[in-house]
């Protein structure tokens, strides 16, 4: 049985206008993993490295934003691994550093 905890931070920057990367402060652009219990390095470096943008403006609703960044990690610890193991992300304002 895969076990996965997710722990979800949000990260949004002050009202109004656009940050520098062009994605808006008023909405959620990304979905980043940011710390991993895999049992090994290769493992946790793969996840640390796991960035998603948002598709279209982002999300407005910290509750949305919340619910994709979940499925979407959910997502990911399921088809890349046997057994599941504990992630926290943060969604943020901001797009994806590639």
């Amino acid at each position: 049985m895969k076990k996965t905890l997710l722990l979800s931070i949000f990260l949004l920057s002050a009202c109004g206008g656009s940050n520098s990367d062009g994605s808006s402060k008023e909405t959620y652009s990304s979905c980043q993993i940011t710390a991993s219990s895999a049992l090994l390095a290769s493992d946790m470096t793969k996840d640390l490295s796991q960035c998603w943008n948002a598709s279209g403006n982002g999300y407005e609703s910290q509750e949305d934003a919340l619910q994709w960044c979940r499925q979407t990690v959910e997502n990911y610890i399921a088809s890349t691994y046997i057994v599941g193991h504990d992630v926290q992300f943060i969604a943020k304002s901001t797009y994806c550093a590639n």
